[in-house]
C-alpha cells in the first residue's frame, strides 16, 4: 500500500458509535498510532469517551462524508472506519456510497460493520510492537 499515511477516518451511524468505541476501547494502542479523523459527531463521541484526539471535520448533517471520502483520494488516508446501521437508517444519516468507490479506486481499506471493524484493526496493528504483545507493558523485554 505504497503512499498510504499515518491516518484512519472514523464515521458511525449513531446507534452504531457505541460499537466502535467499545472496538476502540479495546485496542486503543492501535489508534493511538494514527490521525484520527472524524465527523463531528463521531470525533466528539470518542473524544469524550477515550480521551484520543481526533480532528473533527463537518458534521454529517453538513457533508463531512464528502469532505472526508475526498480525503481518501489524496493517498494519504490508511484505513476507513464507516460503521453503519443497515436494519435502521435515519433519514439524515450519511450516506456510504461515495465511500465504496473512492475506497476501491484508491485501494483503502473500509469496514462497514463490526466484524470488518475488528478485523481492519488488526490489520491496522500488525505492525505495532503492542499487537505482538499485549499483555506486556510498554519498554519491557522479553526473556530469552
Amino acid at each position: 500500500m505504497a503512499g498510504a499515511g499515518k491516518t484512519v477516518i472514523l464515521i458511525a451511524h449513531e446507534s452504531k458509535t457505541p460499537d466502535l468505541i467499545k472496538l476502540m476501547k479495546k485496542q486503543i494502542h492501535v489508534f493511538q498510532e494514527y490521525r484520527l479523523l472524524a465527523t463531528t459527531e463521531t470525533g466528539q463521541a470518542i473524544e469524550q469517551a477515550l480521551d484520543l484526539e481526533v480532528t473533527h471535520l463537518f458534521s454529517g448533517k453538513r457533508g463531512g462524508e464528502i469532505q472526508l471520502c475526498g480525503l481518501v483520494c489524496t493517498h494519504s488516508v490508511r484505513a476507513v472506519y464507516f460503521i453503519r446501521d443497515a436494519q435502521n437508517p435515519a433519514l439524515d444519516e450519511p450516506d456510504i456510497t461515495p465511500f465504496y468507490r473512492a475506497c476501491d479506486i484508491n485501494n483503502v481499506p473500509l469496514a462497514t460493520n463490526l466484524v470488518s471493524a475488528v478485523a481492519l484493526t488488526h490489520w491496522l496493528g500488525r505492525k505495532s510492537p503492542r499487537q505482538a504483545h499485549p499483555d506486556r507493558p510498554e519498554g519491557s523485554t522479553a526473556c530469552a
